[in-house]
């Protein structure tokens, strides 16, 4: 994918060609914003262009030695590096030290890619640090992070920053109405979902449009969350039992549960049906709403977080979710 043929972002875009095109590019940036923006793609795209011969306002040309090799997935001028487990080593950087002292084979720059680069150790940090000051003339450095505050100061002030903005539903509608699966699995109300529930982030919709199941769970946790208020002797370990089979896919049925109770504030605090993220099940949600108070829908989510948190921070997972069901049925007693 070339930037052109990119969705969105269309005045960085803009910046990026023109960078390359008036041969401006200096040595260092960085692309940042929420995990599954898409910083990577166009990270990718603007290494391709860097290192085109003869690109032009369409993009790289394709044609030149450099795209063949970049198409092929076999251009020496281009070095990435990415976290093979939680982070990213020094040993890595210093592969990539000894690999851009070498001057580019077929192409006028030699291009270094660095994601997730908020995983790169302090050593890791401090090595690619002796780098950024000073660079081979022909070499660019290119990272991506989602966590921009991670990384050492001394390396944000000397990177050139990107921040990809989220994108509105009929750009994150065009990229998902572009895979194909949208034709073959889904309704147009499970797209309307998804699409409220990404909140703009194309990673995080096509993770569900790729998904057979998600739907599925979807409304078996919200009919969890619905059993919760409704049933006065509840049988915990029945209800445990759901979270237990999905547990590899807790945060998702978090976010579900909790996206309901927020639904349900929406409503109860006079919002339109428009706002409401499970805007398919704008009848399930407008009828339930007289079942809750507004402090109780609060304490609920606040309920919710507090397992995620307890989650995170790896305390008992059984343990855990049976006392947040248990909280969250003594709300109705």
């Amino acid at each position: 994918m070339n930037l052109n043929e990119i969705t969105g972002q269309k005045e960085i875009i803009k910046r990026l060609k023109k960078l390359i095109l008036d041969d401006k590019v200096g040595h260092a940036y960085i692309f940042t914003g929420a995990k599954g923006i898409g910083k990577r793609t166009i990270a990718g795209a603007f290494s391709h262009m860097l290192l085109c011969d003869m690109p032009d306002e369409h993009g790289p040309c394709n044609k030149c030695t450099p795209c063949r090799l970049w198409i092929e997935g076999s251009n020496p001028d281009f070095f990435k590096i990415e976290a093979g487990g939680d982070n990213i080593l020094i040993d890595e950087v210093r592969s990539m030290q000894n690999e851009i002292i070498v001057k580019p084979l077929y192409s006028r720059r030699k291009v270094v890619l660095i994601a997730d680069a908020e995983k790169m150790t302090v050593q890791a940090q401090n090595c690619l640090l002796k780098v950024l000051e000073e660079p081979p003339l022909y070499a660019v450095i290119i990272l991506t992070s989602s966590n921009y505050e991670a990384l050492l100061g001394t390396i944000r002030s000397r990177v050139t920053r990107f921040t990809l903005s989220r994108y509105t539903k009929d750009e994150m509608k065009e990229i998902i109405v572009s895979n194909i699966i949208f034709n073959t699995k889904h309704e147009n109300s499970d797209i309307q979902f998804i699409l409220n529930y990404s909140d703009g982030i194309p990673g995080v919709a096509l993770s569900l449009v790729s998904s057979t199941d998600f739907i599925k769970m979807r409304d078996q946790a919200i009919e969890v969350a619905h059993k919760l208020n409704n049933m006065k002797d509840i049988e915990v370990l029945d209800i445990y039992g759901f979270f237990d089979k999905n547990r590899d896919d807790i945060g998702i049925i978090l976010d579900i549960i909790t996206t309901f109770y927020r639904d349900l504030v929406v409503i109860k605090t006079g919002g339109t049906e428009n706002m409401l993220i499970n805007s398919d099940k704008k009848n399930k949600i407008v009828s339930e709403a007289g079942n809750y108070s507004i402090e109780r829908l609060i304490n609920n989510i606040e309920i919710v977080e507090a397992a995620r948190t307890s989650i995170k921070q790896n305390v008992n997972y059984q343990l855990n979710i049976e006392n947040m069901i248990l909280r969250l049925q003594n709300q109705v007693n």
